[in-house]
């Protein structure tokens, strides 16, 4: 297998490039993250296939998705065909997570041959397995180890419909290392082998593009953690097709007392996301119905935290147009605004009984909109900004969250 592997991998085949998105409305550019943890109807079926053109979902371990005779993948495939049957121009995605096994060794097909292969457990410098989450870590300085993960998540982008499309156009990884991981990729292991589980981590995941480069289908892989300067170069660098931005405009990039923002960290990610060392790759912005301090939905001590369903679905309508405005700023052709509280199933289709966003969905993400004139500009001594689209003006007010507005001419 290993051997295969590098030979794909030196062979130097063509990118398979970035997502490409239209400018006719907001929501030609607008995706979901969400897993399914229990039967999914028709009628969220429909509604995905017909509003969001880039679809990230998982699935979890459980009796109502997936067990001993009904894994991940093949749940994952089920969904995807459904989707497909009713859209297939719909780019869809898989969730998994790439620093321990979680659902691998529980519920996959591969399952068996993981759990009987503890050499590629990763260990720490005194021998002992190290564990995230109760899981045990994939050791991604063994060929072996990194190889078998590789072919895991390549072995479900073979699988098509029956006009030869993929079902799986990407793979969406989650926890790949930051740049503290240098330091100490786990606890108890060195800095200078701590530096090669980082880099051989990466290689991997450009490995598994530059698999499904050679299959000449457009799949990609996508990297989550994009939120500074040095993931950003590091996803690049690796060659996977693009990266998510999954803190935009919370968190850290908050004052977590007021709510208020960094305007120094935030004007940093404007100019990242538009940096043009992006420019041939797809950054998928995470938007959030924020100001929101700490994960999943609370909000600073002066404002009072959404509680209900009918609390999230208000807020998240309340909030749609100033969020929109704070991605259209930076928007390149190549992006895609993932808008919703959180990575649940329910954070992206209505008419649920635990859906977070409101039943008439986001009106405005169908108003016209135009490819942009240009980039942003900012006003000079002020944190405020603007770009013009062919039929809107945006404008950003980083001193007032609220005061950033999408200005349609015509809706």
């Amino acid at each position: 297998l290993l051997s295969l592997l590098l030979s794909l991998f030196l062979a130097g085949n063509c990118h398979a490039g970035p997502f490409t998105h239209g400018w006719g409305t907001p929501l030609e550019m607008m995706g979901t993250h969400g897993k399914f943890a229990g039967p999914v109807s028709d009628a969220d079926v429909h509604f995905l296939a017909n509003n969001y053109p880039f679809i990230t979902t998982g699935t979890g371990c459980n009796n109502k998705v997936a067990n001993e005779t009904y894994v991940i993948e093949q749940a994952m495939l089920d969904i995807a065909m459904r989707i497909k049957a009713v859209n297939d121009s719909v780019k869809i995605g898989m969730y998994w997570r790439s620093d321990f096994v979680l659902e691998i060794a529980e519920c996959s097909w591969f399952a068996d041959e993981w759990n009987s292969n503890k050499e590629w457990y990763l260990k720490d410098d005194n021998g002992n397995y190290v564990e995230k989450s109760g899981k045990y870590r994939i050791d991604y300085s063994n060929p072996d180890s990194a190889g078998f993960f590789i072919k895991v998540l390549y072995n479900l982008t073979t699988f098509r419909t029956d006009k030869g499309l993929p079902l799986i156009d990407f793979l969406y990884i989650d926890g790949d290392p930051g740049l503290s991981f240098y330091d100490q990729y786990a606890p108890n292991i060195s800095a200078a082998r701590s530096n090669l589980l980082v880099n051989k981590t990466y290689e991997s995941f450009g490995l598994l593009q530059n698999m499904l480069d050679a299959e000449g289908h457009d799949q990609k892989v996508i990297c989550n953690g994009m939120d500074d300067v040095w993931s950003a170069a590091k996803h690049v660098a690796s060659g996977v097709s693009g990266s998510m931005f999954d803190h935009w405009s919370i968190l850290q990039f908050l004052n977590r007392t007021t709510g208020a923002f960094n305007y120094t960290l935030m004007d940093q990610a404007f100019q990242l996301v538009t940096d043009p060392m992006l420019d041939n790759v797809t950054t998928e912005i995470k938007g959030w119905p924020g100001p929101i301090i700490r994960q999943r939905d609370m909000y600073p001590p002066n404002m009072e935290s959404p509680k209900t369903p009918a609390d999230f679905q208000r807020i998240s309508g309340e909030r749609f147009n100033s969020e929109l405005a704070l991605f259209l700023l930076v928007a390149g052709e190549h992006d895609i605004w993932i808008y919703g509280w959180f990575w649940g199933w329910e954070d992206y289709v209505p008419n649920d009984s635990e859906s977070s966003i409101p039943s008439n969905f986001f009106p405005q993400a169908r108003c016209p909109l135009g490819a942009p004139k240009g980039k942003y500009t900012r006003n000079p001594g002020s944190w405020t900004y603007i770009r013009e689209f062919e039929h809107a003006t945006v404008t950003v007010d980083l001193t007032n969250r609220t005061a950033s507005r999408v200005d349609f001419d015509s809706c």
